[in-house]
C-alpha cells in the first residue's frame, strides 16, 4: 500500500517540475527546490518499500515507521490537491458562464503560473506546509538505513509445502466434491485431460486434491502418480525435474535427481515426453499461480505420449490459472457449513479431553464456529488454538473478547499470499473494501468510483480512470477476493459480495485506519470519537430508532465517511458531523431521514465523491457547485429531488452522475450538464427533446458520455419511458 501511495506522489512531483521547465515559470520562492527534495527522498524510500512491506509483519519498528511514512504521504496529498484546485477555483471565478467548457483544456498550464505570479490561494502558507512535510520526510527518510531494507524484486511469504499426504479422518464436508471429482478423473479414456479445482485461500483446495490423490479407487487406476507443489515462487525447471522424479521407478529416483541439474529445460521437458510414454498418469499441480501457467503449454505437450485416461489436477485461487491451462472440468469449492467448521473445529480443540468435558464446551465451540466463515482452515486453526483452553471461562473469554485479533495472522495465512502477490495499487483497492459493511451487495461500478475519489486509480497511467478500475477488480475477482458475483445479460461483473473472513483480514490490514461506530437508541452520548489521529476511514451504522450523531472528535485526519441508517432512524440535523472532517475525499450519507443538508457542505475542497441516495432530500444546496474536485455524484432513488442545481456545470471534473428513480419525470434537469465534458457516464436523467430550450437538458450532449441510462420526455406527450444507450469505453 506504501508503494502505491509513493508511486502516486511521485508521479504529481514530477508533473509539477516538468510544468516548471515547459513554462518557464519560477515557483513561488523556495517551493520548487522543496519540491524536488521531495522528489529526491520519496525515490529513495521507493525503492525499499517492497522489502519494508514484507519485513514489518515480524518487526514492528518497521511497521511504525511505514505508517509514518504513510502518514506524510497522506499530507502531502492533501497540499497537491489544493494547488490543483486553487487556479482552477481562481478561473472559474473569473470567467463567464459561455467558457465553462474551455477551463479544462486551460488547467494545467494555469497552476503553476497562479502560484507564482499573483496574490492567490495563501502562497506562502503552502510552501511553508511543503517545507514542513519536508522535514518530516528528511526524518524518515534517514531512518531506513536502521532498518537494513534491501532494493529487490517483490518476494512473496513462504509457503509451507504441501505434500500428498492428508489426514482422511479429519478431513469434512467434502463428500460429494470428492465424489465428482473421483468421477472426473476416472471417467473415459480421451487423451491428456486438465482438471481445475477453483477457490479463495484456506477453503481446501489442497486437502481435496490429498483425499483425492490418495484414494484407492485412484491408486489402482493409474500406472503412475505425481504431486508437485508449485507455489508462488516457481522455477519451470525445479517443477519438471520433480515430474521426471516422479515418473522414475523408486530405485532409480535417487540416481535420476543427481543427473538433472545439468538439464536445460528443453531437455528436461524430452525427458518428461520420453518417461511418461504409454503410461497412464495422473500429476496434481497444487497452488499453481497465473506467473507459472502461461509456460504450461511446453509441459502438456510433453505429456502428448502418455497413455489414454491421463489427467492433470490443478489447485489454484485464480481463474485465469483455469483458462491459460486449458481445464475441460472446473471444480468451484463453497464454503463449508457452520456444522461441519464446528465438526473440524472441535475435532482439533478436544483432543485429549472426556466426554463430560466436551459436553460442557459444545454450545460455545458452537458459536466461535459461526466466526470461521465457512474456511475450514480458519476453522482448523481456531480448533488448534482453544485446545489449549481448558475451562468454560476461558472459552466464554474467547468468544467475547478481542482475542481473535491475536490469531489473525494464523487464521489469514492463505490470505496474506494471496494478498503479497496482487500489485501494489491493486493492494490498495482491496484494503479500501474494509470501509464496506459485512453481507452487503457492493456495485461494481460504485466501488470502482470510490476507488477513484481515494486517487487510487492513477490517471497518469490511463486518463480513462473507469478502465484501470475494472481491471482492478477483475484481478481482484480472479483471485477469489470477492464472491456471489452477479453477471450483466453480456457475462461482465455487475455486482458481488465480500466474505465477512476476507473482510476482517482487510480491516486487520488495515489497523487503526478504518474504524466503525454503531449507535444504537439507548446510547447516552450523540457523538463519534476517535481516538487515533491515523484513522482515515469511518463507518458509522444507525440501528433503529437511534439518533443521528451530533458532531465528530478527532476527525481531521478522514478520508472517507459512510452513514448508513436503518428505516427507522430518527431525522436530525446532518450538518454538524458532515462538515467537520475537511479532507473528506468520499461522503455516503443514506437513508430516507435525510431532508436537507448544510451549505458548508462547500467547504469540503478535496471531496470527490458524494452518495445521498435514498433521501429525502428537496433540492441540493449551491454550494455543491463549488466542489471542484467533485468527480461521482449519487442520488438515486431521492423521490422528492425537485432538480440540480442551476450552476452544476461549474463540476468541471464530474464523471459519473446517477439521478435513478430521482425527480419527477416532468421536471427537467438544467441545461449546463451539456458542458461538462468530463461525464462518462450518466444514469436516470430526464431528458428535455427540444433542443431549442435554454434552461433544459436536451439529447444535444450524447457524445460526450460513455454510458446513459435516462428517462425521455417528449414536449408534446404526457408520457415517458426510460432509455439505455452504452458505449464502451474503449
Amino acid at each position: 500500500m506504501s508503494d502505491a501511495l509513493v508511486s502516486a506522489i511521485l508521479q504529481q512531483l514530477t508533473t509539477i517540475i516538468y510544468e516548471e521547465v515547459k513554462q518557464e515559470v519560477k515557483l513561488v520562492t523556495g517551493v520548487g527546490k522543496e519540491i524536488k527534495s521531495l522528489e529526491s527522498n520519496f525515490k529513495s524510500i521507493h525503492a525499499l518499500l517492497d522489502d519494508a512491506e514484507e519485513k514489518q509483519m515480524k518487526d514492528e519498528s518497521i511497521k511504525i515507521w511505514l505508517e509514518r511514512l504513510k502518514e506524510v504521504c497522506y499530507d502531502i496529498e492533501d497540499v497537491l490537491d489544493e494547488w490543483n484546485t486553487a487556479p482552477l477555483k481562481l478561473q472559474l471565478d473569473e470567467s463567464d458562464q459561455k467558457n465553462f467548457s474551455l477551463i479544462k483544456g486551460k488547467v494545467c498550464g494555469l497552476f503553476l503560473s497562479c502560484f507564482s505570479c499573483g496574490p492567490v490561494v495563501h502562497r506562502r502558507g503552502i510552501a511553508l506546509t511543503i517545507k514542513g512535510i519536508n522535514e518530516r520526510l528528511d526524518e524518515i527518510a534517514k531512518d531506513k538505513d536502521r532498518y537494513q531494507l534491501i532494493s529487490r524484486e517483490v518476494r512473496q511469504p513462504r509457503r509451507v509445502e504441501s505434500t500428498s499426504f492428508a489426514e482422511v479422518s479429519k478431513l469434512h464436508g467434502r463428500d460429494e466434491d470428492k465424489k465428482r471429482l473421483i468421477d472426473s478423473l476416472l471417467c473415459g479414456n480421451s487423451d491428456v485431460k486438465t482438471i481445475s479445482i477453483v477457490g479463495m485461500g484456506g477453503i481446501g483446495k489442497t486437502a481435496l486434491a490429498q483425499l483425492v490423490y490418495n484414494d484407492g479407487a485412484v491408486m489402482a487406476h493409474f500406472d503412475k502418480k505425481i504431486w508437485v507443489c508449485v507455489s508462488r515462487v516457481c522455477d519451470s525447471r525445479n517443477v519438471a525435474k520433480a515430474i521426471i522424479m516422479g515418473l522414475a521407478e523408486p530405485d532409480r529416483a535417487s540416481a535420476s535427481a543427481l543427473n538433472l541439474d545439468s538439464f536445460t529445460l528443453q531437455g528436461l521437458l524430452e525427458k518428461i515426453c520420453e518417461d511418461s510414454e504409454r503410461k497412464k498418469v495422473f500429476l496434481v499441480l497444487d497452488d499453481v499461480w497465473p506467473d507459472e501457467s502461461e509456460s504450461w503449454e511446453s509441459f502438456n505437450q510433453a505429456f502428448k505420449p502418455a497413455a489414454l485416461g491421463s489427467r492433470i489436477l490443478v489447485t489454484t485461487r485464480n481463474d485465469t490459472v483455469m483458462d491459460t491451462m486449458k481445464s475441460s472440468d472446473v471444480f468451484r469449492l463453497e464454503q463449508l457449513s457452520e456444522d461441519v467448521c464446528w465438526r473440524i473445529l472441535s475435532q482439533e480443540a478436544f483432543v485429549g479431553r472426556g466426554d463430560e468435558q466436551c459436553k460442557n464446551l459444545e454450545d460455545i465451540g458452537k458459536n466461535i464456529a459461526k466466526n470461521c466463515g465457512g474456511l475450514p482452515l480458519a476453522a482448523k486453526t481456531l480448533g488448534s488454538m482453544l485446545r489449549s483452553k481448558k475451562t468454560r471461562e476461558e472459552w466464554t473469554n474467547i468468544l467475547n473478547s478481542e482475542i481473535w485479533e491475536l490469531s489473525l495472522k494464523a487464521v489469514f495465512a492463505p490470505l496474506f499470499l494471496s494478498y503479497f502477490d496482487l500489485p501494489s495499487a491493486v493492494r490498495r483497492c482491496f484494503l479500501y473494501c474494509s470501509t464496506f459493511r459485512k453481507g452487503v451487495e457492493i456495485e461494481r461500478d460504485v466501488l470502482i468510483y470510490q476507488w477513484m475519489a481515494q486517487g487510487y486509480l492513477n490517471p497518469s497511467q490511463n486518463p480513462e480512470m473507469e478502465i484501470t478500475g475494472l481491471e482492478y477488480f477483475e484481478c481482484l475477482a480472479a483471485r477469489s477476493f470477492f464472491q456471489d458475483l452477479k453477471t450483466h445479460e453480456d457475462g461482465s461483473i455487475r455486482a458481488c459480495k465480500i466474505h465477512d473472513i476476507v473482510l476482517d483480514f482487510a480491516r486487520f490490514l488495515m489497523g487503526n485506519e478504518f474504524v466503525v461506530k454503531e449507535f444504537h437508541p439507548l446510547d447516552d452520548h450523540m457523538r463519534v470519537e476517535l481516538s487515533s489521529e491515523k484513522t482515515h476511514h469511518l463507518l458509522v451504522v444507525l440501528t433503529e430508532n437511534a439518533c443521528f450523531p451530533t458532531s465528530l472528535v478527532g476527525a481531521e485526519k478522514l478520508r472517507s465517511l459512510s452513514i448508513f441508517k436503518s428505516d427507522h432512524a430518527e431525522e436530525d440535523e446532518t450538518g454538524n458531523l458532515l462538515i467537520q472532517p475537511e479532507h473528506l475525499r468520499s461522503l455516503i450519507c443514506r437513508g430516507d431521514n435525510i431532508n436537507e443538508f448544510p451549505e458548508e457542505v462547500g467547504k469540503l475542497m478535496h471531496l470527490k465523491l458524494l452518495d445521498l441516495s435514498h433521501s429525502k432530500l428537496k433540492g441540493l444546496p449551491e454550494a455543491i457547485c463549488g466542489l471542484l474536485n467533485l468527480q461521482s455524484l449519487f442520488l438515486q432513488w431521492c423521490y422528492f429531488l425537485e432538480g440540480l442545481p442551476d450552476k452544476i456545470e461549474k463540476l468541471v471534473n464530474l464523471r459519473y452522475l446517477d439521478t435513478t428513480g430521482s425527480c419527477p419525470p416532468t421536471i427537467y434537469h438544467p441545461k449546463g450538464i451539456g458542458r461538462l465534458t468530463s461525464l462518462r457516464a450518466l444514469r436516470g436523467l430526464v431528458v428535455c427533446c427540444d433542443h431549442n430550450d435554454n434552461k433544459k437538458f436536451s439529447l444535444g450532449i450524447w457524445k460526450t458520455c460513455a454510458t446513459f441510462v435516462f428517462w425521455l420526455m417528449k414536449p408534446d406527450v404526457r408520457s415517458w419511458k426510460e432509455k439505455y444507450i452504452s458505449r464502451n469505453y474503449s
